[in-house]
């Protein structure tokens, strides 16, 4: 099986599974002063695009040109509570609100839902993508806790796609993962790749060397920002 990846930045990947091709949590055109990294390419240029997985509806996961670049694909959106009830007001035709447990066939690929702990968005979720014997975990934005790692025990991860960055609020505390929590979950869910997502915004911007000396137990793949990376599984 063959799978390729494009980081695109923050959250937006690009994930290319034998021709069926997926882009998350699309962000760009909206809030762009959020950015710390510039988009290496235009999102908007990506064909074929079959499917956009929305994990939730914040600015920095879920934008409008994204919305309208799926109606005119006439791609499916797969995503929380939310996110979809946005993109059907805006008249795109194939949506797949799921919560965690729901599952959707794309095309031989199956696409299912794991809870996310997020204290801003009650509806986020995670996704759980498979082919055959691969199993992608895309984390979203999540706090890591016992709960989530129960609900990930059904699975044997092949990658791991994890927040690395999340800010800090009074009474609150994390808002997701930091390094640390993904440290823990790698540990504790055992992935054979953990790929890091979610570090390319103002405030939660990680470098290069950081990134580099984050100490993981798995293999880590830094995606090259904006270029093809094929991972061999």
């Amino acid at each position: 099986m063959g799978i390729a990846m494009t980081l695109i930045g923050q959250s937006t990947v690009i994930i290319n599974i034998d021709d069926k091709v997926f882009m998350t949590d699309p962000w760009w055109g909206s809030f762009e002063l959020l950015r710390a990294v510039p988009l290496p390419l235009d999102p908007e240029s990506i064909a074929p695009l079959h499917y956009m997985l929305v994990s939730h509806n914040h600015v920095d996961h879920w934008c409008t040109r994204a919305i309208k670049l799926a109606k005119v694909r006439d791609c499916q959106v797969i995503g929380s509570t939310a996110a979809v009830k946005r993109a059907q007001k805006k008249d795109v035709k194939k949506t797949y609100a799921l919560t965690p447990g729901d599952s959707v066939d794309c095309n031989g690929i199956k696409v299912s839902a794991v809870p996310a702990f997020h204290p801003f968005a009650k509806d986020a979720i995670g996704f759980i993508i498979q082919k055959g014997t691969t199993t992608i975990y895309f984390s979203g934005d999540t706090q890591y806790n016992e709960l989530l790692y129960k609900a990930l025990t059904p699975y044997s991860v092949t990658i791991a796609m994890l927040q690395v960055a999340c800010s800090t609020y009074p009474l609150i505390g994390k808002d997701g993962m930091d390094m640390e929590a993904a440290s823990r979950f790698a540990e504790e869910v055992k992935p054979q790749i953990v790929i890091p997502i979610h570090y390319q915004v103002k405030g939660k911007y990680l470098t290069d060397a950081q990134l580099q000396n984050w100490n993981v137990c798995a293999q880590k793949i830094i995606l090259p920002h904006g270029r093809e990376f094929h991972l061999q599984i």
